[in-house]
């Protein structure tokens, strides 16, 4: 039985992770702490979009 991406956590996970990212780009959300800390916080967010992105629930074998 093969997966339906829609129903994936990694791609709610990805989602989630981009509009993260773009209100702490935006400054809706900051850190609090320095400009530094909020654009290291906006690069893991991205990059948790990026394994979002490139997952393939569909298939066992391949990332």
């Amino acid at each position: 039985m093969e997966q339906n991406r829609l129903l994936s956590p990694v791609v709610w996970s990805a989602i989630a992770a981009q509009l993260l990212a773009i209100l702490v780009t935006l400054g809706v959300i900051s850190t609090g702490v320095s400009e530094a800390i909020d654009g290291l916080v906006a690069s893991l967010l991205q990059l948790l979009v990026a394994f979002g992105v490139l997952n393939n629930p569909t298939s066992k074998t391949s990332f």
